[in-house]
């Protein structure tokens, strides 16, 4: 694995999620669409990208196997709070993204109650996915339910199609896979508040690196502008790194981080988005997160400098 030469503005940048597939999550695009475009280059900026399991993520930037993430806040908040020197500098999606699906012969919410429901492991944004889900659906996770933790996005969606599991909760594209085989959508979280996918970085490399982290941002930000504005190639770029070859699909899928849950151009961070997180563990996982500040998880020092 390299590390960063600074000398030479090479950046390792890490793409995380809790799938254990790097080729089926769409809420990667930003990255994705950066590197394609040409924005990172345009930055001077050579990047490589590194896929990886939610769960090794916060522990490889720390060790500084990486240089940054791009991930969700439940997937870094409890690092944080257990004294992880890591922030995030930018928001790249602010917007919930999880439908819950169940097996075609459950048409109700009673009707789950008891099954078991695949997840993945505490603290992961795919089982705070599923949490959030099961408590709108007015059931308890711990009690109502089986919970099995089998893992992210990229198991889920196979264990539901063979049975093995009687719900789970999805994200585009095969939430969209899920409803054309007939799987029954028992509910969307889409109108929460959330803080979704943004980029992460360790606290203490801020300053020193600050120059480094304003190309990266800007990488970020003309990558997301591309995709509102040249459609073509951010389907070419769905396709490559989700492997979706459907053009009904893949059209689905755009339409749904461009209209439903938008990226975000101005990489702003959510503090409602955060809040709705640290309330929601301080209830359930992490009593720590009870007395939490969004603004201990975010640092906007490189964001400010963008508008200068």
């Amino acid at each position: 694995m390299r590390f960063v030469n600074w000398a030479c503005a090479i950046l390792i940048l890490l793409s995380v999620w809790s799938a254990a597939k790097a080729d089926e999550i769409g809420v990667m695009a930003p990255v994705w669409m950066a590197a394609e475009s040409g924005a990172f280059k345009a930055e001077g900026l050579e990047i490589e990208l590194i896929y990886i399991d939610a769960r090794a993520a916060i522990a490889a930037l720390v060790a500084k196997e990486v240089d940054a993430l791009e991930i969700s806040a439940p997937g870094m908040i409890p690092a944080a709070l257990a004294g992880g020197d890591i922030t995030m500098i930018a928001g790249l999606l602010n917007k919930m993204i999880f439908s819950f699906h169940a097996q075609k012969e459950i048409k109700s919410i009673e009707q789950l109650r008891g099954k078991v429901v695949g997840t993945d492991r505490v603290g992961t944004p795919s089982d705070y996915g599923c949490r959030m889900a099961l408590t709108l659906m007015g059931l308890k996770p711990e009690s109502d339910v089986h919970l099995l933790r089998i893992g992210g996005s990229g198991v889920l969606w196979p264990a539901l199609q063979s049975g093995q599991i009687a719900g789970a909760t999805l994200t585009p594209p095969q939430s969209f896979k899920a409803d054309t085989l007939g799987f029954t959508r028992l509910i969307n979280t889409y109108q929460l508040p959330y803080q979704n996918v943004g980029v992460v970085v360790r606290k203490a490399e801020i300053e020193p690196r600050s120059e480094m982290w304003l190309r990266v941002l800007r990488g970020f930000k003309e990558g997301i502008r591309r995709w509102y504005d040249d459609p073509k190639l951010a389907k070419e770029v769905l396709s490559k790194y989700t492997k979706e070859k459907d053009p009904g699909m893949l059209q689905k899928t755009y339409e749904f981080f461009t209209k439903q849950a938008g990226f975000n151009e101005e990489l702003a961070l959510t503090d409602q988005g955060i809040q709705q997180v640290l309330s929601f563990l301080g209830s359930t996982t992490l009593p720590a997160a009870k007395g939490a500040l969004p603004t201990q998880f975010y640092d906007t020092r490189i964001l400010e400098g963008m508008g200068k």
